[in-house]
């Protein structure tokens, strides 16, 4: 699935950005107090700042959309590739609130 056409924005602007590695780009898109979990949680914009240097600029991550799980397109299926980090399947879901993010758990 080409990534333009995702159904939320804001979801697409995220992995536009993870896959540019724009960290400033994706950290715009957190509310201060927004939590990431994938399988440990980050909370607040510190944290999450960290978590994606080190996990996803770090080993060059890359996301392909497989398909979109819900109608508002805040669930994906994705196949993630990187070098050295986690290569496979997964599913991000999305939580905004009043234009960001607040919470991605990735599974």
């Amino acid at each position: 699935m080409d990534i333009s056409s995702l159904h939320s924005p804001l979801v697409r602007r995220a992995i536009e950005a993870l896959n540019d590695e724009r960290l400033d780009d994706f950290m715009a898109l957190f509310a201060h107090d927004a939590i990431v979990v994938d399988g440990t949680t980050y909370h607040g914009t510190k944290a999450i700042r960290a978590w994606m240097q080190r996990e996803n600029i770090g080993v060059h991550m890359r996301i392909h959309v497989v398909r979109e799980k819900d109608t508002e397109g805040m669930i994906v299926e994705v196949q993630a590739a990187s070098q050295g980090g986690y290569s496979g399947p997964g599913t991000f879901s999305f939580t905004a609130h009043n234009g960001l993010l607040t919470r991605l758990e990735i599974s």
